[in-house]
C-alpha cells in the first residue's frame, strides 16, 4: 500500500494534522502518532484499514491514478450532451476601460450579418447530426453584445424556434456592461431567454466611473445600477464581479455590503491582470492602479471570503473534484463571431491565429475536436496533487498574465483549516483518526465503471 498522489497536508489551527484526498473529497485528521505513521508509510491494522478505505492508501501506483484522470477527462471532453457556444455579434464596445486588452479588436468593424447567422444555424444542424445533443447553451459574448440587442434577439429566435422543433433545451447568458440597457433592452434581453448577466463593477460609485469610463461620458456606475434593476424586474439573474487591484480592493467589502444589501448582487473578486501587457503607462499606472501578485490577490482573496459566514456543505463543495475547469476543455465548445471565424478560448478572440477555421470554409477543413489544454498530459500539472479539483486551472491566464497554477496551489491550507473549523466537534473512528468528511461515492461523481473504490476496500 501506497500513499495516493492526491493528498493534500494542512497543520489545523490547534496544531493538529489535516489530510485531505482531492480525488475523492475526503477529510480526515490525525493525531500525532497516526500522523506519524501515515507519514513514513509505516500504517498497519485499523489505522491502515480507515485510511485506505478512503483513498489515502492505495494499490495503484503514481501512473494507474493518473490514467484514471486521464478516462475521466477524456470521456468528459467527448460528452456529447450539449452544444456550447460563444457568439461574439460584435467588437464593438463604448467603454475606454484603462486596462482593456481588447482595444486593438475594435479593428474588427460592424455587426454580425444575416449571412453569418444562417451559417451559425446551419452549424448548429451539423453539429446535430454529428452529436445527437439534447441540450444547447449560448454566451453572448463581445465586445459588447448589448451593441447589437437586434442580431441578438433574431438569432436568439431561430436558435430558440430550432430547439423547439428538435426538443433540445434552450438557454443563454450574456457579459455586458449593461451602459445601454434599460427597461425595453432588459426585456427584449429576456425575450431571448437569457437567463443570466455577468457585470463589472469596480468600485463605488466614484472609484468605478474612473476605471469603467463610458465614451460617452456617461455615469457608468449609475447606467450600471439601472440596467441591474430593469433586468432583475424581467427575472434576469445577476453575478457581478470586480477586477480587483490593491487600490479598490480597500472598497470591496464597502461595495459588496451595498450591493447585496440594496441592490440584491452578489460580488465576487477577481484579480485585475496586465493581459495587454502596457501596466505602468498611462492612465493604467499608479497611483490610480496598483497591482497586486498573484500571490498576494489569492491570499486577499481568502482573506475576503473568510470574513462572511459559510457552511461546511459549501467548502465541501468547493473542494469538490472537477472533470475540467472551462468549457473551452469540451470538443463541442465554439466561440462564433461576427466573421463566421470560430475559436476554442474566450480571451483568444478576435485574434488571427488562433481561428480554428471559417464557418465559410470548406467542412473537410474544420478542426471540430480541439480543446484549450488537457492537463492530464500536462508535464507539470499531471505531476501535482491538485489536478483532481483543478484540471489546470485557466490555461489563457497562466500563457498571458505569469498565473502560475490554481489559487488553491497557494492557499489550499488556508481553505482546509476554515473547513475543519465549520464541521466542528467529531467522534474519532478508530483511534488517531477522525474521519471530518466521508468520500463522495463513485455514483455521485459518474465514475462507477473507471472503478474508482480502493481495490482492497471493495467490499467494506
Amino acid at each position: 500500500m501506497k500513499q495516493s498522489r492526491y493528498v493534500i497536508g494542512a497543520t489545523g489551527a490547534g496544531g493538529e494534522h489535516l489530510l485531505y484526498n482531492v480525488e475523492n473529497g475526503t477529510f480526515v485528521q490525525l493525531d500525532d502518532a497516526a500522523y506519524a505513521e501515515w507519514d513514513d508509510e509505516s500504517c498497519t491494522g485499523e489505522l491502515a484499514d480507515a485510511l485506505a478505505a478512503r483513498g489515502f492508501l492505495t494499490e495503484r501506483s503514481p501512473e494507474e491514478q493518473l490514467g484514471i484522470q486521464q478516462k475521466l477527462f477524456a470521456r468528459e471532453r467527448a460528452q456529447t450532451e450539449s452544444l456550447e457556444l460563444s457568439i461574439v455579434p460584435t467588437y464593438a464596445c463604448n467603454y475606454r476601460c484603462p486596462y482593456c486588452y481588447e482595444l486593438g479588436h475594435n479593428k474588427i468593424k460592424g455587426k454580425m450579418d444575416e449571412r453569418t447567422a444562417d451559417a451559425i444555424v446551419s452549424f448548429v444542424q451539423f453539429q446535430f447530426e454529428r452529436m445527437d445533443f439534447n441540450r444547447m447553451r449560448v454566451q453572448w459574448y463581445g465586445g459588447d453584445p448589448s451593441l447589437a440587442l437586434d442580431e441578438v434577439a433574431k438569432l436568439s429566435r431561430r436558435l430558440i424556434a430550432w430547439s423547439e422543433e428538435h426538443g433540445i433545451a434552450y438557454s443563454a447568458t450574456m457579459l455586458t456592461n449593461a451602459n445601454v440597457i434599460g427597461e425595453r433592452e432588459a426585456k427584449n434581453i429576456a425575450d431571448c431567454r437569457i437567463s443570466s448577466v455577468y457585470l463589472t463593477i469596480d468600485g463605488p460609485e466614484e472609484l468605478h466611473n474612473r476605471r469603467r469610463i463610458a465614451a460617452n461620458g456617461s455615469n457608468s456606475y449609475e447606467r450600471t445600477i439601472e440596467a441591474a434593476r430593469h433586468l432583475r424586474a424581467n427575472g434576469i439573474a445577476l453575478t457581478a464581479a470586480m477586477n480587483t487591484d490593491k487600490v479598490n480592493a480597500l472598497r470591496y467589502e464597502e461595495l459588496r455590503s451595498k450591493l447585496l444589501e440594496e441592490e440584491g448582487i452578489s460580488l465576487s473578486m477577481v484579480k485585475l491582470n496586465d493581459y495587454g501587457h502596457f501596466y505602468g503607462e498611462a492612465p493604467f499606472c499608479a497611483p490610480d492602479f496598483d497591482l497586486f501578485t498573484h500571490e498576494e490577490f489569492f491570499h486577499a482573496q481568502f482573506e475576503e471570503f473568510a470574513k462572511y459566514a459559510h457552511t461546511a456543505a459549501e467548502l465541501r463543495d468547493m473542494l469538490r473534484p472537477i472533470r475540467r475547469f472551462c468549457t473551452g476543455q469540451l470538443d463541442n465548445y465554439y466561440i462564433i463571431d461576427l466573421l463566421g471565424d470560430v475559436y476554442k478560448c474566450d480571451g483568444r478572440v478576435g485574434e488571427a491565429p488562433y481561428v480554428l477555421f471559417n464557418l465559410f470554409d470548406d467542412q473537410a477543413t474544420w478542426r471540430l475536436d480541439e480543446i484549450t489544454f488537457d492537463a492530464t498530459h500536462d508535464t507539470k500539472c499531471s505531476t501535482c496533487e491538485l489536478l483532481p479539483i483543478c484540471q489546470g486551472s485557466c490555461f489563457w491566464e497562466r500563457s498571458c498574465s505569469g498565473m502560475p497554477c490554481h489559487p488553491f496551489k497557494t492557499t489550499i491550507g488556508d481553505y482546509l483549516r476554515l473547513y475543519r473549523d465549520l464541521i466542528g466537534d467529531m467522534p474519532e473512528q478508530v483511534p488517531g483518526v477522525t474521519v471530518l468528511a466521508e468520500p463522495y461515492t463513485p455514483a455521485e461523481l459518474g465514475w462507477n465503471e473507471l472503478a474508482m473504490t480502493n481495490r482492497t476496500s471493495e467490499s467494506a
